[in-house]
């Protein structure tokens, strides 16, 4: 099937929790379309010697989403999850929440890129980075930065263009596997599912960088695919997050 551009305007925030979304995935599965959702992983350890982990804000939020998600009827015929700790915690956390009965499938495509090693290939270093998230996040967008040009690709132990590959494939899997009227949760991580929104929107690395940027913990983004194409509906929403819960690491 082509995955292609989207067809309708982006509307970031986009609720899933409210009875129209209700109805709107009911019309979907009654028009023969399937449904990804995809999530970022819970909070996860910023700062600590292991940050591969959720932390209790993380394990709260993954809770929280497997509620809503149950709470609107939406039932998924499968969850995938990257192969890192934090998105099988989440999805685990959901599962559990929802009530689903679900074992997750995991696909290590939907894994994120190696901050840190795309970090240690950038010449210019700041040790506040390891514990100051704005120090970190405005060092890790230099050094992405450096990492898309392809100039440096020794440097590295995945390039950008195998990255995106790699997360383009996991999306044609995850679509491929679906059935008629089918949806699934697809647990993963900010930088790989920025570049499935930026890709589907043909908008490449230039929107690719402020997606990442903007991504929340258990945010959900809804993608639809049917006879026409694969289709972004809406991105990172965290309507099921009180404003307190509204974390970025």
């Amino acid at each position: 099937m082509e995955i292609g551009i989207s067809r309708v305007p982006l509307h970031p925030f986009t609720a899933i929790a409210n009875k129209s979304a209700e109805r709107t995935d009911l019309s979907i599965a009654s028009c023969g379309v399937s449904v990804l959702y995809l999530v970022r992983h819970g909070q996860a350890s910023f700062g600590t010697d292991d940050y591969d982990r959720l932390s209790d804000r993380g394990h709260e939020q993954s809770r929280a989403l497997g509620k809503a998600l149950a709470k609107f009827n939406i039932t998924p015929s499968r969850v995938i999850t990257g192969g890192m700790l934090r998105q099988k915690q989440t999805a685990q956390g959901a599962i559990k929440a929802a009530n689903w009965g679900l074992e997750p499938v995991i696909d290590a495509g939907w894994d994120e890129f190696n901050a840190t090693d795309l970090l240690n290939g950038y010449p210019e270093q700041d040790p506040r980075a390891k514990t100051d998230t704005r120090v970190f996040q405005r060092m890790l967008e230099k050094a992405t930065t450096a990492w898309s040009s392809g100039e440096h690709d020794t440097k590295y132990l995945e390039t950008f263009a195998a990255f995106t590959s790699r997360v383009e494939q996991a999306l044609r899997d995850a679509v491929a596997g679906l059935g008629s009227g089918e949806s699934a949760v697809v647990v993963s991580s900010s930088g790989a599912i920025a570049w499935t929104a930026s890709h589907l929107l043909n908008g490449g690395f230039d929107q690719w960088l402020p997606l990442n940027r903007v991504t929340v913990n258990s945010a959900v983004s809804k993608i639809v695919s049917g006879s026409q194409g694969t289709t972004l509906v809406s991105y990172n929403d965290h309507s099921h997050l009180p404003t307190p819960w509204i974390t970025y690491r």
